[in-house]
């Protein structure tokens, strides 16, 4: 299979795309569509036409399960397009959130065989990918994109299953936390989708927005004095910040119920999900694990947050078991995916188009599992 292999890295957040071996991704777009046009926005346009005014928007992918497939499918070829590549032609990398339902990862393939035609697919959990990024095959992601949280411990290439941890709660509950903040103290309150408010509130969380540099205290004290900095939103209006209370925007990420999801699991920060995943790996790996945490998503890159976790770690894992925490480059599942795809053997374990039509979309399972499973006689 000498063909340019495509890797397309679906995100709650947004879709990254480029070619294996790319160290970047060359297209993102927004997981979003409306009733007009799919179209989405991307890294390559200006703010101020990011900032226009566009039609009601919704999610494609909804807590890193595809809601609308026909979306997803325009958008996949909108991605084509702007690569300049032709489907039928571009054996394709594409991802999965970890304990995604096994028809969905069917389902994304038979649309990927079916409607773009693509000659061969392979699908990967993004939960390893900024394992790959980091030049590692062993250690413990720490991953909060979008619209899903989740701890995935791999050794030696191998997923422990057992102990992947993932919760429904990312980045866009921060803004819609952060909103929260920013109507009550400051009267700022754009309309449900009012695109230019949504994107002025995300702006605030971005710039502003830092992790608390100790834990000690219990979530809502501060520890800083408040200082007000006068903030001007991309959409003109001024507002004054309270710096010190902006911290606990990120401080949710410990304290879920900060958030006051509808959620009926428990909600869980994301430090114990992976004091957990270390846990419930076996007694041998866990110092191995511990010692290569990596973090990764948008959510993760808060100011601090590299030393917060560390912190966090060292205090509930074993005293032989120390936590080091290295912090991924942005988009790093992408270039995991860029890594993986450029590797001749995982090439040969592509699902090809012949193997879809004599077997169905079901034969994706054994083809995948490959990847991140070791035999079950090992």
């Amino acid at each position: 299979m000498d063909l340019a292999c495509v890797v397309l890295d679906n995100g709650s957040g947004s879709i990254k795309a480029g070619f294996a071996g790319d160290g970047k991704p060359s297209v993102i777009h927004d997981s979003l569509y409306s009733t007009s046009r799919a179209r989405a926005v991307h890294e390559a346009r200006s703010i101020e036409r990011v900032l226009e005014p566009l039609p009601s928007r919704r999610h494609v992918l909804e807590n890193g399960v595809v809601s609308n497939w026909d979306a997803m499918v325009d958008m996949w070829k909108e991605v084509f397009d702007e690569l300049q590549a032709e489907p039928e032609r571009s054996p394709v990398l594409i991802t999965e959130a970890p304990l995604n339902p096994n028809q969905n990862r069917e389902r994304m393939v038979e649309r990927l065989f079916e409607e773009l035609e693509v000659p061969a697919a392979q699908v990967v959990h993004s939960g390893v990918l900024p394992l790959y990024a980091a030049g590692s095959r062993t250690g413990l992601v720490m991953e909060v994109g979008a619209a899903v949280a989740q701890t995935v411990p791999m050794f030696d290439s191998y997923i422990a299953f057992n102990a992947v941890k993932r919760l429904d709660y990312g980045g866009r509950d921060l803004t819609d936390y952060l909103a929260r903040f920013l109507r009550e103290d400051f009267g700022y309150s754009p309309l449900p989708h009012d695109e230019v408010g949504r994107r002025a509130i995300q702006c605030v969380k971005e710039q502003l927005c830092r992790v608390k540099p100790n834990g000690d205290l219990p979530a809502g004290q501060l520890q800083v004095p408040s200082t007000q900095k006068s903030y001007r939103l991309p959409d003109g209006k001024v507002i004054d910040c309270d710096v010190a209370k902006l911290q606990e925007v990120a401080e949710a990420l410990f304290h879920p119920d900060l958030l006051q999801l509808s959620h009926n699991e428990e909600e869980k920060g994301i430090h114990q999900m992976a004091f957990e995943s270390v846990s419930e790996c076996g007694r041998d790996i866990q110092k191995s694990l511990a010692a290569n945490i990596v973090l990764s998503g948008g959510s993760m890159e808060f100011p601090g947050m590299r030393e917060r976790v560390e912190q966090e770690l060292r205090a509930m894992l074993p005293v032989p078991v120390k936590a080091s925490v290295v912090a991924n480059p942005r988009c790093a599942a992408f270039m995991g995916g860029s890594i993986i795809a450029s590797m001749p053997d995982i090439r040969k374990n592509f699902m090809t188009k012949v193997e879809y039509e004599e077997n169905g979309a079901a034969f994706i399972h054994g083809k995948t599992i490959s990847l991140t499973q070791p035999p079950s006689a090992r």
